[in-house]
């Protein structure tokens, strides 16, 4: 899907460029004797950010062509006084992850709302909204992905941008809104990634509000979703380095939840320990970061942990009981 995006931003680019700013002219070039280098550079990074959406796998190959994209653009100059130039060199700029985020947003939103209708200017939202929310910023996130849903039409798009609404609404406290926002992506997915995630999502939204029984089967559907190894790097979709998790420590959180569903589903003792003990491990990883954090759910996860060190109690007393 980045992909088809990377070539449209390069045709409506071209289409901005052949409008005001194309390749320069004989006497632009005498007059102006950088302007043909600026043209090139402008050039080479939109080509760099094409190759940076076809290689989202590899994290850090992304990455680092987006930074040699934000170079060449800035070395281009332009980019501020164009909305299609800020947009694009904001999303860059979010894909580089070069620390450099507020300023990355507000390029985007400078210029977003000034263009037409469109997959560019609904992507452009999304990415808004992806790097408000990893700022904290969750009301700001909230209104990007709201934004970016009513341009929204490819089925398994609308679910990733109500996922993403969902995680905010839940981060925010929102809990109604998020379930509502999860059940959304679960029923509008099609692709087996973006269903996964849709069911994890659902499941942890359910069980921090209350439903545990609902969120345990919400939890085990993502679980028993595995992706095909090739292409994707790990059968289970929580384990894919292109996921970027706000707070850090949440995706344990998902992590333990995922574990329990299946040690509650399991028809056999040992299976049942082993996946507890591997709850358990991930209860570890979260809990000491989000008492750090005083996280909103810190006392679920306290809960939860609780659960799965009395499950293996009992288990262990069965054990015993049987050698006995």
């Amino acid at each position: 899907m980045r992909a088809r995006l990377g070539l449209a931003v390069l045709a409506a680019l071209s289409w901005a460029e052949a409008a005001h700013a194309g390749e320069p002219t004989l006497w632009q070039r005498a007059r102006e004797p950088g302007a043909a280098l600026r043209y090139k550079a402008r050039v080479r990074a939109e080509q760099l950010f094409d190759q940076a959406a076809d290689v989202r796998g590899d994290a850090q190959l992304m990455r680092d062509l987006s930074l040699g994209s934000v170079a060449l653009m800035e070395l281009s100059g332009g980019a501020r006084g164009d909305p299609w130039r800020a947009v694009l060199l904001g999303r860059v700029l979010l894909d580089a992850q070069p620390g450099r985020e507020r300023e990355a947003i507000a390029l985007i939103e400078s210029g977003v709302y000034r263009l037409p209708d469109s997959d560019f200017k609904r992507g452009s939202l999304f990415d808004v909204g992806l790097g408000a929310m990893l700022s904290g910023d969750l009301e700001r996130a909230n209104r990007a992905f709201t934004a970016a849903l009513s341009l929204a039409w490819d089925p398994d798009y609308r679910a990733s941008i109500h996922r993403n609404r969902g995680k905010v609404r839940m981060l925010a406290g929102r809990l109604g809104e998020a379930v509502s926002d999860f059940r959304a992506a679960v029923q509008l997915a099609r692709g087996v990634e973006v269903m996964a995630l849709a069911h994890f999502g659902l499941g942890v939204a359910l069980e921090r509000s209350g439903d545990y029984p609902q969120g345990l089967q919400e939890a085990l559907r993502g679980v028993a979703l595995r992706l095909p190894v090739p292409p994707y790097p790990s059968e289970s979709v929580l384990d894919l380095p292109t996921l970027r998790w706000f707070p850090e420590y949440d995706v344990h959180y998902f992590r333990a939840l995922g574990a329990m569903s299946e040690a509650a589903a399991a028809s056999s003792r040992e299976v049942q320990q082993d996946r507890y003990e591997v709850a358990v491990e991930s209860w570890e990883q979260y809990l000491p970061a989000a008492e750090a954090s005083k996280d909103r759910f810190l006392s679920n996860a306290v809960r939860l942990n609780q659960r799965c060190l009395e499950a293996l109690a009992r288990l262990e007393r069965e054990r015993s009981g049987r050698v006995r």
